[in-house]
């Protein structure tokens, strides 16, 4: 006897591949193959993923049951290419009756039905609540409800609506869906009015839209339509009232939102789970305006429809659909690619760190050459404090169309390389594989954790260069692989980094304000150093002259040595101290062989050497540093008037006299002097 199928043990990917397995199973002519499209409807709505998607799967399963009539898709799309769910349920229960996978599909669909009410739909109409909220107050009191009290628990989602009658004149706000928020106190108080049944809760606001969303503006968005004081009001609403909203609902408003104001994205993603704006950014059932005459059916309304978006008029046959062929990625390519200056691998996660003017993205970019010599491409990418996941990974953000705006997933500097590898790896001769790399600078800058986001688990790899842990994409993610890669969203339920993507990045860790990064984070990397004095052949012996009204020519590194010597006697960390390239290589040593120009490099040293010291590496060292003119001018600005002075003379003694510049005497005291 089979055994029956225990729903409840299999994951949401393979629930979906088991309804498109069932139907797959049945000939057109068993009267239950008709009820495909309502189900995949049910799927959409809970998974957020296409009707179409759910076809295309079954199409795949359509192949391996040769007596269903259909002919399905060759044996070219082998069922692992849409996912490795997909082959595992089809190896599984391949041979169970087919009552057994309707009674399956049955307990699946019942499931998805059944959304549970995971959000509260608040009404309110108090002005002094309603004003509260207006003035940009975060943590709101509400009170005069009484009903609600077991859903109202700690960080339960709260969808604003502001109610009240628009002919009243304390009414002096525009009502509509405004906000959402979160419980931050469960309710209290209760009978604090003399009226046992009424209580308080407290709400945090998570966020306000520039504009109250009015019932209207939900018409065209049907699984909204009776959210409770949201969509379309079917009944009087009080004035001060609470409901619970389901996830079908809630995704509906939310969309409905996201569709005007797509700004509000990264918002969202701080304020929703993960998988509820899967959904949210998945298929989302809209009604499409038509021009309908009487008695004309579906199929007229979808025509006339097909028609003013200039398409073709006659909808493909099922056989006959596009379907633009998958291939499966190549992680594993062997790509290898050394330094042709000391014959060892590229580490493909690696870190070049220093102190300032080290020449750490000079390394790289010479490396970089090297990397892609015969073939590959890069692309370069600098982190600031502002910098989000958003940027660099990608968004979906609005996009020109000819219908006008539409929305798509924009990608950024992380998914463009991914792909760009990815295609290239498919290669079938393993020697036209090349290298992608992403180049970030200033790494440390950015909040790394929350610019990396989920992407981070990719970074461990294993001793393929090959991911070792995938992580699952978002839909708006799955769309855009299936759009450059081929393919259906649901054939990439997990990335990998390839062996042929390197990520390098520089990294100066003695700039004020940047953020630290975690031992996880660290360890997924190979970090090298550059030291303070590796990289000066090439400045050794130039001179600089400094002062306006002194002539005095120094070796510029030997000044630069001086100054971190003074430094590291004060206990100033290396990295705090200066490269030999802290000035521009171009400023010390002219690219047409001329002359340094004097005013230009006196420019720079205030500029950059002398605000850095006095401002960051030297900051509580100020007196000591600048010995030479400190008890005269304490301030930036007299300390860089001093400088045009007297030169090398504003510094520390010992600094002088370990910089010996060729016209100064051994007492330290420069006497020539420009008329």
């Amino acid at each position: 006897m089979v055994q029956e199928i225990n729903v409840n043990e299999l994951s949401d990917s393979e629930k979906q591949a088991l309804v498109c397995m069932y139907y797959a199973r049945l000939p057109k002519t068993d009267a239950r193959y008709k009820n495909r499209m309502d189900d995949w409807s049910v799927l959409e709505k809970r998974f957020g993923i296409k009707k179409t998607t759910y076809k295309y799967a079954k199409d795949s399963f359509d192949y391996y049951f040769p007596d269903n009539g259909r002919r399905g898709w060759s044996d070219e799309r082998p069922l692992s290419r849409r996912g490795e769910s997909f082959q595992e349920v089809y190896d599984s229960y391949k041979d169970y009756p087919v009552d057994v996978l309707e009674k399956a599909t049955v307990e699946i669909i019942a499931e998805c039905k059944q959304e549970e009410n995971s959000f509260v739909s608040m009404k309110c109409g108090f002005p002094q609540t309603v004003h509260n909220i207006l003035n940009g107050e975060k943590n709101i009191t509400v009170d005069g409800v009484y009903t609600l009290k077991e859903e109202l628990t700690n960080g339960k989602k709260v969808f604003v609506t502001l109610g009240g009658d628009v002919g009243k004149s304390e009414v002096d706000w525009k009502p509509g869906f405004k906000g959402v928020a979160h419980v931050t106190k469960e309710p209290y108080d209760f009978g604090y009015n003399g009226k046992g049944k009424y209580f308080k809760f407290d709400i945090e606001i998570d966020c306000v839209f520039k504009k109250a969303f009015k019932r209207e503006d939900f018409l065209n968005y049907i699984d909204a339509y009776d959210a409770p004081y949201i969509g379309p009001e079917l009944s009087r609403d009080p004035s001060q009232a609470l409901s619970t909203l389901d996830i079908v609902k809630a995704v509906a408003v939310i969309r409905a939102v996201l569709d005007e104001y797509p700004y509000l994205l990264e918002n969202f993603k701080r304020i929703f789970p993960q998988d509820f704006m899967d959904r949210v950014l998945g298929a989302v059932t809209v009604m499409i305006p038509a021009s309908v005459k009487f008695g004309e059916n579906k199929s007229d309304a979808v025509n006339s429809i097909y028609e003013d978006m200039e398409m073709e008029e006659d909808a493909p046959e099922e056989e006959d659909m596009d379907y633009k062929p998958y291939i499966e990625p190549e992680y594993y390519t062997g790509c290898s690619c050394k330094n042709r200056d000391t014959g060892e691998e590229y580490a493909h996660n690696r870190i070049v760190f220093g102190a300032p003017g080290t020449g750490k993205s000079y390394r790289l970019n010479c490396e970089r050459a090297d990397l892609i010599e015969n073939g590959g491409g890069y692309e370069r990418v600098t982190f600031h404090p502002d910098y989000s996941y958003a940027h660099f990974v990608g968004t979906y953000k609005p996009v020109p169309s000819k219908a006008g705006i539409s929305y798509e997933f924009v990608p950024g500097p992380f998914m463009r390389t991914y792909v760009r590898a990815i295609e290239n790896g498919r290669s079938e001769n393993k020697e036209d594989v090349k290298p992608y790399l992403l180049l970030i600078e200033e790494i440390n800058r950015a909040n790394v954790a929350a610019v990396f986001g989920e992407v981070f688990q990719l970074l461990d790899r294993d001793e393929r260069n090959v991911s070792q842990y995938p992580v699952k994409p978002s839909e708006d993610i799955k769309a855009y692989l299936a759009k450059e890669l081929g393919g259906q969203s649901s054939d990439y339920e997990e990335l990998r980094l390839p062996d042929n993507m390197y990520i390098w990045a520089t990294m100066n860790s003695a700039d004020q304000g940047v953020f630290p990064m975690d031992t996880a984070f660290k360890r997924r990397w190979d970090f090298a150093y550059i030291g303070i004095d590796d990289n000066d052949e090439g400045i050794r012996g130039k001179t600089v002259i400094l002062g306006r009204k002194v002539v005095q020519k120094v070796e510029w590194n030997k000044l630069r040595k001086a100054i971190n010597k003074f430094l590291a006697k004060q206990k100033i960390n290396e990295d705090k101290q200066l490269g030999p390239y802290f000035i521009s290589k171009n400023i010390v040593i002219p690219q047409n062989g001329d002359e340094i120009d004097r005013n230009k490099f006196i420019e720079t040293f205030k500029n950059k050497v002398i605000m850095y010291l006095f401002e960051d590496a030297a900051r509580q060292k100020r007196a000591s540093l600048f010995e030479g003119c400190f008890q005269k001018s304490s301030r930036y600005s007299e300390i860089c008037h001093e400088f045009d002075e007297k030169g090398l003379g504003i510094f520390n003694r010992d600094i002088q006299i370990d910089t010996k510049p060729e016209d100064l005497p051994a007492a330290g005291i420069l006497e020539e002097t420009i008329e």
